[in-house]
């Protein structure tokens, strides 16, 4: 499906913009930038935009009076297809950025463009560089052609190799307020302000990905209640956890298999977004849990977990058994060991959003309870509930809430047993039954 590739639906980051079409106004095109900020920020949609800029026949001028490319040319057209030969998006295969990707960029480089004034080369994201595969991108920067533009997307300045930062020219992403992330939310979807708050919350503050629901948003089916909430929470993650067992027994090959596992915690899955939400505001909602409730729960959650990973790494079993066909034993086993590390990376993944989701109540409630603005609150479509939370657990209880989430995301960072972290961390928040 194509997309608009270009800086004009670039949302509320003017700054990188000023900067990337002003290099381009003044011919003065670096050749590594690195384009640091959270997740969501609009980092990989700007590079796309800055690369259809570099490559289109025809740029205009925007009504913001910057430089922009014009949608229109046959360049802009293959870029917003992804079928731009001289623009390349490298992404991880399996769990990293492995040295060959970087060694095929390299002989790519070396190469003139084909059809455009420019070799354009995303590695979204550049943490997953490897140590290998990171010093290999440091050789080909010192040595790479003119014609190259490297663009490294990357959470902060601190996520690549310090030789590699000295050699980039640095842009910024800022993180929008919550109150300017609603309001562009509404005008880019027409929506009312109240229908955005509800598309943010689901996001979790994350702005890029709130745009993204805001298509789906006459889909949306919240279940009020514990018991509704929980069982449809459980029921939309063995939901996602097919899908991607259907998505990788379709790969025909190693690359495409390493591919689609890179991908896997990247898939924004509506259905559960929008249940682990209503599930974590009637946990934190809730004045008292039936005892057996933390255990059984918990259970319930790792069982389907365990599950979805055991199934998910046997959806691979076709295509692992072909390659073993034509490859060596050692680029096997490498290779299943990347695709294993994806998917118990998709695992964690889902245990740390849900703790995000329920920080994310107990922060909005310190905030009131603070005395802040309401306009500061993530889950402004729940404002009374944040206000009836605020006054019930009070600064300090809310403050140890937090300080519990944190220490649970750390342990499950840590690999410490997630029925153990669950079943700690749902008895607190519950409590006996009252």
């Amino acid at each position: 499906m194509s997309r608009s590739r270009c800086f004009s639906q670039i949302f509320l980051q003017e700054a990188p913009v000023r900067h990337l079409t002003g290099s381009y106004a003044n011919g003065r095109i670096a050749q590594t930038y690195l384009f640091a900020g959270k997740e969501s920020s609009g980092r990989l949609a700007t590079a796309m935009a800055f690369a259809a800029l570099l490559q289109c026949e025809n740029p205009v001028t925007a009504t913001a009076g910057y430089t922009d490319s014009c949608q229109k040319c046959d360049a802009c057209k293959r870029i917003a297809a992804g079928s731009h030969p001289d623009v390349n998006l490298i992404t991880p295969e399996g769990n990293e950025i492995r040295i060959d990707q970087v060694r095929a960029m390299q002989e790519m480089a070396s190469l003139k463009p084909g059809v455009g004034r420019w070799q354009v080369f995303i590695l979204d994201p550049a943490e997953r560089l490897n140590v290998s595969s990171a010093n290999s991108l440091l050789k080909i920067l010192e040595e790479a052609p003119s014609h190259a533009v490297f663009i490294l997307v990357a959470r902060d300045t601190g996520s690549v190799l310090p030789t590699v930062l000295s050699r980039s020219e640095i842009v910024r992403f800022a993180v929008p307020s919550h109150h300017q992330a609603r309001q562009q939310i509404a005008l880019s979807s027409n929506f009312s302000f109240d229908q955005a708050a509800v598309c943010y919350a689901l996001s979790e503050g994350r702005f890029g990905q709130s745009l993204e629901i805001a298509g789906q948003y006459q889909t949306l089916a919240l279940h009020e209640g514990i018991r509704n909430s929980h069982a449809d929470y459980l029921l939309q993650l063995e939901a996602l956890s097919l899908l991607n067992q259907t998505n990788l027994s379709g790969a025909t090959s190693l690359d495409q298999a390493l591919r689609l596992a890179s991908q896997l915690d990247q898939t924004r899955f509506l259905p559960l977004q929008a249940a682990r939400k209503a599930f974590c505001r009637s946990l934190v909602m809730n004045t008292g849990l039936p005892a057996a409730f933390a255990l059984m729960f918990a259970d319930a959650l790792v069982d389907r977990l365990d599950k979805a990973v055991a199934a998910m790494k046997k959806s691979l079993d076709p295509v692992l058994a072909e390659a073993r066909k034509g490859y060596p034993p050692a680029l096997i086993k490498e290779s299943e060991g990347q695709l294993h590390a994806a998917i118990d990376h998709w695992v964690a993944a889902q245990l740390e959003e849900f703790f995000f989701c329920l920080m994310n109540w107990y922060a909005d409630a310190l905030l009131l309870a603070c005395g802040a603005d309401e306009t500061l609150l993530l889950n402004l479509d729940r404002k009374e509930d944040i206000i009836t939370l605020a006054k019930v657990e009070g600064i300090a209880l809310l403050r140890a809430r937090i300080e519990m989430l944190d220490r649970s995301i750390e342990l499950q960072r840590r690999y410490v047993q997630p029925l153990l972290i669950l079943e700690n961390l749902l008895t607190q928040i519950g409590g006996p039954e009252a």
